[in-house]
């Protein structure tokens, strides 16, 4: 079940670039390896299994444990040709199998978004309690406020980037 989706714009006037698909997927790419750069809350994150090709053409795929504090997290992580990302967690006790997607879109030329995506493996309550609607509510306020931090430090670390590649 699709849990939460929204879109952030990350091709903003203020940059001092034009960016382009290929450094926002290297970024997006960069926080598939190391997300500890980029939550707060991730206090590490290691390599488990070694890339290989992944299902789709131009993909690869590796295993990720990834820890906030002393809770940890399996994840298999897909870096898709197009630069996209997805990350998939196998259920465990009461946690449902989950799924977190970051797609590139670019629906005109220079006018690049990120999608994020959050799907769950659970049937959605015939009605949700006021108590169970507010939590979920707040769960997607944390996911898109961790969302946009993430697109800030990939753009942050891509100004930077820029600027030193200009004076080398």
């Amino acid at each position: 079940m699709k849990f939460h989706e929204h879109i952030i714009r990350a091709s903003i006037p203020e940059l001092p670039f034009v960016l382009a698909r290929e450094d926002l997927a290297r970024g997006i790419a960069d926080f598939a390896r190391h997300p500890e750069n980029y939550i707060e809350e991730v206090s590490g994150s290691r390599i488990t299994k070694a890339e290989v090709p992944g299902k789709t053409p131009g993909s690869v795929t590796f295993g990720r444990e990834i820890s906030f504090g002393t809770l940890k997290f399996e994840e298999e992580i897909e870096l898709l040709a197009d630069g996209s990302y997805h990350a998939h967690i196998d259920a465990d006790g009461p946690r449902p199998a989950s799924d977190f997607s970051m797609t590139i879109e670019e629906p005109e030329k220079g006018s690049l978004f990120v999608r994020f995506t959050y799907h769950e493996d659970r049937e959605p309550p015939h009605k949700e309690t006021h108590q169970e609607a507010q939590l979920n509510q707040l769960r997607r306020l944390a996911y898109e406020s961790k969302d946009r931090s993430i697109l800030v430090k990939i753009l942050d670390d891509l100004v930077q980037l820029k600027a030193h590649e200009a004076h080398a």
